[in-house]
């Protein structure tokens, strides 16, 4: 595998507004498909179409719980991880109890994030946690990056991209520092060019959430 193919590898194609319509649904899952992205990223809306428009392919598909700004109940949320894993998703991109984390309850953001994992284990599916870094200070950063590790989720995700900032280097180093067990990075919100990517891989950084794939890889091969 070249190079090139190899950094596909590690983007989450990535597309949650939530007024797609069924022809740039397909459009979508024919790019990952084409360019060979790890997966597709989308609202759960989309989750059942998208596994018809991908099957035969390697493309796995990947939606979020609570996005984007992660302030449901607990009940609610695991409802909601629940539901997504008896769809046979492959991989869910939850966000924290971001209120609960600023109010330091942190028992309850840690208990939503590992009864979560359980549900998500349980069925061989993967779960990335985004702890919004836009909205943190270093110290919260790194905490709950310590939380999300020690709930045993398989990646912390830094951003929504929707809410805050997205990524920037010192959420990685940060995150990197605080980063223990099995659990990998996921950087995400305003990657928009190769050189970026390329920065976050060579940081640690094991997977790469962007709505701009096609354009990099594009230009990338144009």
């Amino acid at each position: 595998m070249n190079e090139v193919e190899n950094l596909k590898r590690f983007i989450d194609h990535t597309n949650l507004r939530n007024n797609i319509s069924k022809e740039e649904l397909r459009i979508f899952c024919k790019e990952a498909a084409d360019f060979g992205f790890y997966s597709v990223c989308l609202q759960p809306y989309y989750v059942s179409d998208a596994f018809v428009l991908l099957k035969g392919t390697n493309v796995k598909v990947c939606s979020v719980v609570d996005f984007p700004y992660g302030s449901s109940p607990e009940l609610v949320k695991l409802a909601l991880v629940e539901n997504l894993v008896k769809m046979a998703v492959d991989e869910i991109d939850m966000v924290m109890n971001v209120p609960a984390f600023v109010n330091k309850d942190y028992e309850l953001v840690q208990r939503e994030i590992r009864n979560s994992v359980v549900i998500c284990h349980s069925h061989n599916v993967k779960i990335k946690i985004i702890i919004e870094t836009g909205l943190l200070i270093p110290e919260e950063i790194a905490l709950a990056t310590q939380l999300v590790c020690q709930a045993g989720a398989d990646f912390v995700k830094t951003s929504t991209g929707v809410i805050s900032r997205g990524v920037i280097p010192k959420d990685i180093e940060i995150i990197k520092e605080n980063l223990s067990g099995e659990t990998k990075i996921k950087a995400s919100g305003g990657i928009k060019t190769l050189n970026e990517i390329l920065s976050y891989i060579q940081m640690g950084v094991s997977r790469i959430g962007t709505s701009r794939s096609v354009e990099i890889f594009k230009g990338l091969v144009e």
